[in-house]
């Protein structure tokens, strides 16, 4: 459907509810659904408004999107904290429906027995963040509200949030993702280092949602009508409602529903919806739904107009809407509605009558819709059909007419119709132009319908369009998988005074004109496996209204070459413009049953042209939706009239090609997975260059074979074989064939297929200029969905990156264990050099790699850490980016099909997942060459592979120095990862290291070597997993990477980096096609001998420096009264949101003043991550919770950075800084006089200092605090009574609990003795 020309409704429609998503349909699942990912970093809050009796909230942060939700750990009494918590999203979402899905991130306070109560909210729509700069909002401050329960700011919450699409990249912040408040090194001025509230200018709205009344709506209950009810949806919000009229299809409401806003918002889609009120029911059943934005209400406020509603058909509104199928097949009704936004202060949430909004101006529309053919339709047991045009309320119907072969020739000028509707043609509904059957069983059957917006009808004299039908899902008509059918149709609108003034045009059946249909068939490739090798026998037939003709078929490939041109006599509609789309449908042949439909294209028949084209199109085939495509066909068309075939003679199709060499070099299978639960024993690998051109005696030539393997295991069979074929190819790479592979099991009976695959050869062409892209390097990924880590580029850097999309199918797969045996009588041959270096067998030598220098700031704050990348250069990505042409590649193998699948096998259908993937059984390793030259004798030696693969007994070691973004795992947003790596599956071969798991981050410190044992060729496949630890279930997979050890160790290109390079490896995991985090890590190779010469570089993982941080608070004054006329004052510390320190009291302070000397002390590392400490003032209360007074959050950043970079104390002298409380705003709560020192561990030891007052009580000495005669405890009766007790005052205490116990005893004995 196309866009909506004219914007005065403010209606989101059509393709703007995709927000813009443009994504590949390979990424498309059956349903017509995309993986998309949401990354939430909530980071910190401020200033969070009390909702505690103590004044404060234990805060938690809740976010929901779809229906999820996730929550952080609760923080116990505080308004401001540092949550540092990463949730992940994984979702499957319609593009059509992108711009519905919201993130609701909610601020609690927990209560343990209660609810828990809202603090504030904010929402934020998925499509906004999309839109933005990189898909995010990075380190954004949210204004929190509750416009339900209370006025103005409720806090403050920081967060950054990302949404990703298939193949979408994400930006690498230079941050650690928390702390980005400036730390002055020189200040000395505590108070300025108070953390303050964001500076966010604010405005509220009233979003004025005006529902003044509905018409034509649907019968929704059993007896005929329905109990409608308009709700409205935005920013958060709770949903508001106008009254519920009931029995009723065209009500009367007069309402407006207030919204409260405050901008700025990072929402923008108002949702209204319209439902049915159920009285028996839970749920409301939804009738329909439609989205504004709010940015143009802003602008523009939207006059009283006629909004129109869609959706599913009656019967099917339970089921499709419950399930979120919501297609917008049928008109469902029209409402007035007005929507405006008022500046308000103090905006609230509500509900209002209103007057009665003004009627558009209505107009008198002529309809004309003239009927030509009706092609292809889906019409078994059917005997006849009409059409049905549906405008709104209204209907044009056609007569009845017979369905012959599929086809109807209507030729019909249904009588035109006189209309009102709206005079603003924006206003008007979009039409429905509806085929319906009839059969022997059933009356009417909808077979399929095509929407048209009613601006492209407007106006008179339009030509014939040839349409294609949607399906109705939900009619028995339906047909999973195909095309209805095609109808060609002249629809005109207009005023009935233009209507007088324009004649209608006569329907004439026009003369049938005989003409040629040639069909040029190429090639075809990626083709939908449809048989149970995995394979197709593929065939194409060409159709045009009665008329079709069909191809050869050609055995067992997905990448056909047919070259063949296929002609057919017909007879069409003069004009040309009348004659119905050529359609091409690719089926599977089967000897038994019926074909499978593989997929199809079309192509007009008016765009076709006489002269043979010069160069042939590529065509996308589809099933029933054209957005999602799987495979090719290379084809192109010529209509000739038939008396003029003789002037258009058909040429050859076999393009000119050149005599050449094909050099295949085998060296054999890896990770063939099982075949029919058995083990594979001794393939054989079959290469087939044939097409449908050649001869028999050529195509046995085209066909090679290796011999069967089982060296060293069949699984991962080295074969070791060379091939030089000569074949012709062609000059012009479009048309270049690709080698089909088969792996063949001969150890098993009937020698089964096994898998298999294609290499396109158009990108081997000499003289052709195709890039090639490799299927065994991972994909590239320059930075980590959500990244908060920095990862140590330059500017410069920055810019050179690659943007390369991530391709769900290359994502790395599960390895099957390969040679797991250690062979002892393999030798290494070696051969000294001039400079008396080890030679290595390798490959031929390629150009050489430049590598950009090392540089890692995050790790230089570590003073004194020795990097043991120094020296080293990097890579950002896998090595095999930066190698220039690695050894060996591989190719898929796959087994399975997703055609033709039986009721049977449909039943155990993974319909989540994308049915256009093929199951991956294995990998083919080898090389191809073409060489531009037919003869063997110009060519060298090919390489010997059985001399280059004598197995040798190596050492690999894996230097694993960091994880970086992990994914999550756990509940509290982090993970307890550690290292499984691995080449086979003998105990020899694995070293698991889960004991050593760190715990609760993402970003590990590992600095460790992993050495393994291996041969090569052998168990060469490096698998390096990251595990999260669980304590009481198993242990989650958090990502992999695989290396080829073989394409490492056979490259000269590798074999010339010393040291090693430093590589980024992505991590994957094969249920999903975003990156999992990455490791930083080299790896070297070496013989044994060279490995007992050479140790290992030892790693040493960079230690914080240990620190002593010591607080004094000396004095408070100024502090607000709690009690009456007094506070009983006591302080708490609190550092980077750990365990509390607190004061003694100072009891019954008068005057607001109070006296402490009271020393905390934390342990701290440096550098530190969050770098701030927290002091509050408290009133102490005996009975009922503590009073919170009063709260200051202290960047320490500054201090810190100081103290590391000159390695001695530092000291912030004694002052006065300023308590604030959210819940008081603009009011002083009152002062604190603090010191504070930061000492280095040793000096700390030097200069020991005792919590409190308590001993050592030095550095400095902190004397009793000198405090009124009327500060005392309550329990302080000798304060009371101003008695002097001095040493006897225990004595006396414990004399008075002693004769309270016994008074209690009496009491309890004498009541006893009356019961």
């Amino acid at each position: 459907m196309s866009r909506q020309e004219n914007y005065g409704s403010k209606q989101v429609k059509g393709e703007e509810l995709t927000g813009g998503l443009k994504i590949d349909p390979k990424f498309f699942d059956g349903k017509g659904r995309a993986d998309f990912q949401v990354r939430v970093h909530v980071i910190e809050a401020r200033e969070l408004k009390g909702k505690g009796k103590n004044g404060l909230s234990d805060p938690l942060v809740q976010i929901s999107i779809d229906g999820q939700k996730q929550h952080t750990k609760v923080f116990k009494n505080t308004s401001s904290c540092t949550f540092d918590h990463l949730f992940f999203y994984d979702f499957k979402w319609k593009p059509q429906d992108f711009m519905k899905h919201k993130v609701l991130v909610q601020v609690l306070d927990s209560n343990t027995v209660k609810r828990n109560v809202l603090i504030g909210q904010y929402e934020l729509d998925a499509a906004y963040v999309y839109g933005e700069r990189d898909h995010e909002i990075w380190h954004k401050w949210l204004l929190l509200t509750d416009t339900d329960t209370a006025e103005g700011s409720q806090g403050y919450l920081k967060v950054s949030v990302i949404v990703l699409a298939p193949g979408d990249q994400e930006k690498t912040h230079q941050s650690d993702g928390i702390d980005d408040e400036e730390g002055d090194e020189d200040s000395e001025d505590l108070q300025s280092m108070i953390l303050k509230p964001p500076n966010i200018d604010t405005q509220g709205y009233h979003l004025n949602v005006f529902c003044y009344r509905a018409e034509h709506l649907p019968k929704m209950d059993t007896f005929g009508k329905a109990d409608p009810f308009f709700e409205v949806r935005f920013g958060g919000n709770k949903p508001i409602r106008t009254s519920v009229k009931k029995k009723n299809l065209n009500p009367v409401w007069n309402e407006v529903l207030r919204v409260p806003v405050f901008t700025p918002t990072l929402s923008n889609i108002i949702d209204l919806k319209l439902f049915d009120w159920e009285k028996k029911s839970k749920s409301n059943d939804l009738i329909s739904s439609t989205y504004f934005r709010f940015t143009d209400i802003q602008l523009e406020e939207m006059a009283p107009r006629w909004i129109n509603f869609y959706g599913p058909p009656k019967t099917s509104v339970g089921t499709m809407f419950k399930k979120g199928q919501t297609e917008e097949t049928v008109f469902k009704g029209r409402a007035l509605i007005a929507i405006n936004a008022e500046i308000e202060d103090s905006p609230k949430l509500g509900m209002g009558p209103t007057q009665s909004g003004k009627l558009p101006a209505t107009d008198a529309y002529t309809f004309r819709l003239d009927l030509f053919e009706g092609t292809e339709f889906n019409a078994s047991g059917m005997t006849s059909a009409y059409v049905e045009l549906s405008i709104g309320p209204y209907e044009l119907r056609s007569k009845r007419h017979r369905i012959k072969k599929g086809s109807v020739s209507w030729w019909e000028a249904v009588p035109e119709k006189l209309f009102t509707l709206p005079k603003d043609k924006s206003q008007c509904p979009d039409l429905f132009l509806n085929v319906y059957s009839k059969s022997k069983v059933a009356k009417r059957t909808r077979l399929g319908f095509i929407r048209i917006p009613f601006s492209e009808c407007v106006g008179f004299g339009h030509k014939p369009t040839w349409g294609s039908l949607i399906p109705d899902k939900k009619s028995t008509a339906y047909v999973e998988g195909k095309v209805p059918g095609f109808i060609a149709y002249r629809l005109d609108i207009g005023s009935k005074r233009q209507a007088d003034q324009v004649k209608r045009q006569k329907m004439v059946e026009q003369k049938l004109k005989k003409y040629e249909l040639r069909m040029h068939i190429y090639q075809g490739r990626n083709l939908p496996p449809a048989d149970k090798n995995g394979l197709s026998d593929p065939y194409c037939t060409i159709r045009i209204g009665k008329y079709s003709a069909k191809c050869k078929t050609i055995q067992e490939t997905l990448n056909p070459s047919w070259f063949e041109t296929v002609t057919m006599p017909v007879e069409l509609p003069d004009p040309i413009s009348y004659a119905p789309n050529v359609s091409v449908l690719c089926y599977d042949w089967d000897a038994v049953g019926s074909d499978d439909l593989l997929g199809r294209f079309d192509v007009k028949t008016a765009e076709i042209g006489q002269r043979f084209p010069p160069s042939p199109k590529w065509h996308k085939l589809y099933m029933d939706n054209p957005e999602i495509t799987f495979g090719e066909v290379l084809a192109s068309f010529q209509l000739v009239p038939y008396g003029e075939r003789k002037n258009f003679p058909i040429p050859p199709l076999i393009p000119e090609y050149k005599d050449c060499i094909v050099e295949i070099s085998a060296v054999g299978v890896r990770s063939l997975l099982p075949y029919k639960m058995r083990k594979i024993a001794k393939p054989a690998i079959e290469f087939d260059l044939c097409h449908s051109k050649m001869k028999k005696k050529e195509k046995k030539k085209m066909k090679h074979r290796t011999q069967p393997s089982n060296t060293p295991i069949g699984s991962s069979s080295n074969h070791l074989e060379t091939f030089r074929i000569p074949v012709k190819l062609p000059l012009n790479h479009l048309f270049a064939t690709s080698v089909n592979i088969r792996v063949y099991d001969h150890g098993k009976m009937g020698n089964p297929l096994v898998g298999a695959g294609a290499i396109p050869l158009g990108t081997f062409l000499p003289w052709a200029d195709v890039p090639f892209v490799a299927q065994n390097i991972p994909p590239k990924v320059d930075k980590i969905p959500g990244s908060i880590e920095e990862m140590d580029l330059t500017d410069d850097e920055e810019d050179k990156i690659e943007k390369v999309k991530i391709i769900a199918d290359e994502i790395p797969t599960n390895i099957e264990d390969v040679n797991e045996i250690i062979i002892d009588h393999f030798t290494f041959e070696t051969e000294h050099n001039e400079m008396g270096f080890v030679g290595i067998r390798t490959i031929p030598e390629v150009r050489e790699t430049f590598l950009e220098e090392f540089v890692d700031s995050d790790e230089e704050e570590y003073v004194g850490f020795k990097d043991p990348k120094e020296g080293r250069n990097k890579t950002n990505y896998e090595l095999e980016h930066e190698l220039k042409e690695l050894p060996f590649y591989e190719w898929e193998l796959t087994r399975g099909k997703v055609r033709g699948l039986s009721s049977f096998e449909k039943m155990f259908q993974d319909k989540s997942r994308n049915p256009n993937t093929v199951r991956s059984v294995g990998k083919f390793k080898g090389k191809i060459k073409v060489y531009d030259t037919p003869n063997m004798e110009d060519l060298d030696d090919p390489e010997n592979l059985q001399e280059l693969f004598k197995p040798t007994k190596m050492v690999v070691r894996a230097y694993i120095l960091r994880g970086m973004q992990l994914v999550p795992k756990d509940s509290n947003g982090l993970s307890d990862p550690y290292i499984v790596v691995s080449n086979g599956k003998k105990k020899e071969n694995i070293i698991n290291d889960r004991e050593n798991y760190q715990k609760e981050t993402l970003r590990p410190n590992f600095f460790k070597c992993f050495e393994l044992p291996c041969i090569i060729p052998g168990n060469s496949e490096l698998k390096i997993q990251v595990y999260d630890w669980d304590r009481f279930s198993s242990d989650d997979l958090i990502g992999e990477t695989i290396i080829d050890l073989e394409n490492r160790w056979f490259s000269q290109e590798w074999q010339d980096m010393n040291p090693k390079p430093v590589e980024y490896r992505t991590l994957w995991v094969p249920t999903s096609s975003s990156p999992q985090g990455k490791l930083e890590m080299w790896i070297e190779i070496m013989t044994e001998e060279q490995a007992a010469q050479k140790p290992q570089t030892v790693l040493e993982a960079p230690k914080p420096l240990p620190y002593e941080l010591r607080v004094i608070v000396w004095n408070t004054k100024d502090v607000v009264f709690m009690d009456k006329n007094m506070s009983d004052i006591f302080v708490t510390c609190q550092m980077n949101e750990g365990k509390k320190q607190s004061s003694d009291i100072h009891w019954r302070s008068k005057d607001g003043t109070g006296a402490f000397n009271w020393r905390y002390i934390f342990p701290v590392e440096l550098p530190a991550r969050v770098p701030r400490i927290k002091l509050q003032l408290w009133d102490k209360d005996i009975l009922t919770p503590n009073d919170s007074i009063g709260e200051a959050n202290i960047n320490l950043k500054g201090l810190f950075k100081r103290a590391e970079k000159r390695k001695t104390s530092q000291t912030i002298k004694q002052q006065w800084i300023s308590l604030l409380h959210p819940n008081h705003e603009d009011e002083e709560r009152g002062k604190i006089e603090v010191s504070i020192e930061i000492l280095p561990e040793s000096e700390a030891r030097a200069k020991p200092a005792g919590l409190g007052r308590k001993d050592p009580n030095e550095n400095p000495h902190l004397e009793d605090p000198v405090r009124p005669f009327s500060s005392f405890a309550p329990w302080r009766l000798d304060k009371y009574f101003k008695i002097g007790w001095g040493k006897y005052r225990k004595y006396v205490y414990c004399a008075i609990c002693c004769l309270l116990c016994l008074v209690i005893m009496i009491i309890v004995i004498y009541l006893k003795s009356f019961v």
